[in-house]
């Protein structure tokens, strides 16, 4: 994996000889690709009948049972297929980089030609069926698939609605996967479509997609759902929503509509057009719902009702729909190119999560806040428990954002209780990683240059059709921004694990970061108000049926050479009963040099250890900005969060307000 150097010494040289030879081997191997399409199944992908050769008919209408009928038709013949012909269930869907177990959900498959006479079918590997064909024209494979995941926004139905992710229900034969096709729903009457897809100008119940990839990437709502429009760049969006809960859901359509155009028109001013002549969004309002995925016109969004009751709550949601609307660009076109073309069967590994995920995290907060939709203040928090977050992991100092990023298919999904001590979220630090690549292109280049301009040019350079981009590119592409060197800062920062200079970040926009004293408490003894540390353990506990239960054992603490483990149930320190609710209090009353007692469980085994707990400084970290920023800083800090020449770090967006359309 030769990441880290330059590729074909394209230092400075824009569109050099190395970046025009890649060019040309790509649109190559496309036209070469292109052609053996054609040479075997004809340019248009069409049956001699002038239908699609790959269509989908899905049964709702016992929706209500949780489970769905589809019938995949295939046109094609051993011209296209052989004598054999495999359809597979992809094993991971966009968006979530973890194998899962889609096809799991058959209940039952078979296959027939188009006389409806029965073809033998076996299971091929965990997620594929082979089918002897036997020379037929067409062949039908059918079956019926158990919908009920909803919270990992794959396929679910019920009585109410069916929500189908394409590659958690669309099969899908490899050979054909670049042909047209057509899905058609059958479905209650009153029920109505939401998708990023097109409509069959014949069949407003028929969607079109030009291959497998786009339905994939275009998922679909259908059912009792509710949908608001408005118009950005001349071009339409909708937000379709699906709400179910216990006394019903209250939002505000108008504020929706404004708060998401907002979002959108700064999407677009940082990237400068848009990919899609029509975008959706899909919105599930239901209890305990949340999260978020992002697609190629469309991404499905979900939330719980009370969200639209406070302002913190609100501006979580508005968040999440700049994350998934950002990745329009960032990742739905702008691609890693570990997952160009996507591979359905297998992982796909790339080491450009951190941007993928994480630039784009940094943008989720960064947006909203420039177009008023939360306050400074607000947003400074953010920062802070982004930067919190990556101080406070030892794992920080151990894995790099660059193998964070390949292991995701690994680690990420399936943390371990060492987790916190070997790891770090690539989401997270890479919004952390993006905020302090941002501020030193800024710094470097007298604020000429910025992270916004940097992935406006990636967008534009490196098309999805071209194959995507490599760490070195965008190396290369900063490099030609700014006229400097970058190699050095991304091996450290992001091939390597050293501390990212998270102070000289902040100031460059007239910010710092600062431990504040926790406020005065006339309750508490002087002595301990007075107190600059704090006794420090390295415990993190859940809890568990009222007991503290040891979740973490982190390896800056005294507890990791004690021999604390995760697992152990703390049931006192010092002699005196603990819980999970009062832990970390009780470990706040320890003395500071002075050894601890802890009492705990072990397989039912009581143990007591003694250990002398750390010191971390009294307070809490926090971003603030400074009282007397100077003229450069407060021109940095108005181009970076786009305020009026009036605004300046010291004044802007400090008043409190009540939560209003304009102001959540």
């Amino acid at each position: 994996m030769a990441r880290h150097s330059l590729a074909d010494g394209s230092l400075g040289l824009g569109w050099g000889s190395g970046l025009i030879l890649r060019i040309v081997a790509t649109l190559l191997a496309a036209v070469a690709s292109i052609g053996a399409q054609a040479a075997t199944v004809g340019s248009d992908g069409v049956a001699p009948d002038g239908r699609p050769r790959v269509e989908y008919h899905v049964d709702l209408t016992r929706a209500q049972t949780q489970t769905i009928d589809v019938t995949m038709t295939l046109r094609g013949g051993s011209e296209v297929w052989g004598h054999e012909l495999d359809v597979s269930m992809p094993v991971w869907r966009p968006g979530r980089y973890q194998i899962l177990d889609l096809a799991g959900g058959i209940q039952s498959i078979g296959a027939t030609d188009g006389d409806g006479k029965t073809l033998h079918m076996r299971k091929y590997d965990r997620a594929t069926w082979r089918v002897d064909a036997k020379g037929a024209s067409e062949v039908r494979v059918s079956y019926r698939l158990y919908c009920n995941s909803l919270g990992d926004r794959t396929r679910h139905v019920d009585a109410t609605h069916a929500f189908l992710s394409g590659s958690a229900v669309f099969l899908y034969s490899p050979k054909m996967r670049h042909m047209p096709l057509r899905v058609t729903l059958e479905m209650p009457d009153s029920w109505r479509i939401a998708c990023g897809l097109a409509s069959d100008p014949a069949d407003a119940r028929s969607l079109l997609a030009p291959d497998y990839d786009v339905l994939v990437d275009s998922p679909i709502e259908a059912g009792q759902i509710e949908v608001h429009s408005f118009e950005s760049d001349g071009k339409p969006h909708e937000i379709a929503i699906w709400a179910q809960g216990a006394g019903g859901v209250t939002y505000d359509a108008e504020r929706l509509k404004d708060d998401f155009k907002k979002i959108v028109d700064e999407c677009i001013a940082i990237f400068g057009d848009t990919p899609y002549d029509r975008y959706v969004f899909l919105v599930h309002i239901a209890p305990g719902a949340g999260g978020g995925t992002e697609h190629l016109n469309s991404t499905i969004m979900q939330t719980n009702p009370a969200v639209f009751d406070t302002g913190k709550a609100y501006r979580g949601f508005l968040g999440l729909t700049a994350h998934e609307f950002f990745h329009t660009w960032n990742v739905k076109q702008l691609r890693p190119d570990g997952l160009v073309p996507y591979d359905y069967q297998r992982e796909n590994y790339t080491d450009l999560l951190w941007v993928a995920e994480g630039t784009t995290s940094y943008y989720d907060d960064l947006i909203p806040a420039r177009v008023g939709l939360m306050k400074e203040s607000d947003y400074l928090d953010t920062l802070n428990g982004q930067i919190g977050t990556y101080l406070d992991t030892p794992g920080s100092s151990v894995q790099s954002l660059e193998m964070s990023s390949f292991d995701s298919w690994i680690k990420f999904n399936k943390p371990s209780p060492d987790a916190p001590n070997t790891t770090v979220n690539f989401y997270t630090v890479g919004a952390v990683a993006s905020f302090v690549l941002d501020m030193e292109i800024r710094r470097r280049t007298d604020n000429t240059q910025d992270l916004d301009e940097v992935m406006r040019e990636m967008y534009r350079r490196y098309p999805l059709s071209g194959g995507g981009f490599s760490s070195a590119d965008m190396i290369a592409l900063i490099e030609e921004l700014t006229g400097l060197e970058w190699q050095g800062w991304f091996d450290a920062h992001i091939f390597g694990t050293k501390r990212m200079d998270i102070e000289g970040a902040l100031a460059v926009v007239g910010l710092e970061l600062v431990v504040e004293p926790p406020k005065p408490d006339k309750e508490v003894p002087k002595v301990e108000r007075e107190r600059t540390l704090r006794p420090y353990l390295g415990i993190r506990v859940a809890d568990a049926s009222g007991m503290a239960r040891v979740s973490n054992v982190l390896t800056d603490g005294p507890a990791f050479e004690a021999g604390i483990i995760p697992g152990d149930e703390i049931i006192a320190i010092n002699g005196v009963r603990v819980r999970a609710a009062d832990f970390d209090a009780r470990v706040d009353l320890l003395d500071v040099g002075s050894e601890a007692r802890v009492s705990l469980l072990r397989r039912d085994e009581l143990m007591e250890f003694r250990l002398m707990p750390a010191e971390r400084p009294v307070g809490s970290r926090k971003v603030k900005k400074l009282k007397e920023p100077t003229e450069s800083q407060t021109t940095a800090f108005r181009s970076w969060l786009k305020k009026p020449d009036e605004a300046s770090p010291a004044s802007a967006g400090d008043e409190e307000k009540k939560p209003t359309a304009e102001n959540p």
